[in-house]
């Protein structure tokens, strides 16, 4: 990678960003730019890279914008967790998910193999669930 700057229009364009984030985001102190040139800002090696980290952990959804802060701000703020506590949290969360997803793909797959002409209203399984979720639900009225 070379030295070049490249300008905030360029970056958005690269990155698929729209330039008011990139704003925020250098609002926030997660991606200050490398300088300016008249009024734009530019952006040069390191803070691509950082933008590409950005984009890693908080675009694809694996931490909160204020978590993405947590890990990479060089002076983490005292109400701030730690790096590893986010990590660590980031990665139960993505336990559930994983696990929810893997209950999804198994009730849809049961339904598409279901011997039931119209699995959505006739399948036992479905039904069992569907009632489970009703009684949890109303199990939360109690509380």
């Amino acid at each position: 990678m070379t030295d070049e700057r490249y300008s905030i229009s360029q970056v958005s364009r690269c990155f698929g960003v729209p330039i008011s984030t990139l704003r925020y985001y250098d609002e926030l102190g997660l991606l200050p730019s490398a300088g300016r040139k008249g009024n734009v800002r530019l952006y040069g090696p390191a803070e691509l890279r950082r933008l590409a980290l950005i984009q890693r952990l908080h675009h694809r959804g694996l931490v909160s914008l204020a978590d993405t802060a947590a890990l990479i701000c060089e002076a983490p703020a005292d109400d701030r967790p730690t790096g590893r506590d986010v990590l660590g949290a980031s990665i139960e969360t993505i336990k559930g998910r994983i696990e929810d997803l893997r209950a999804a793909q198994h009730l849809l797959e049961h339904m598409l193999t279901c011997p039931r002409a119209d699995p959505v209203r006739d399948c036992t399984e479905l039904r069992v669930e569907l009632d489970q979720a009703v009684e949890d639900g109303l199990g939360a009225l109690d509380v």
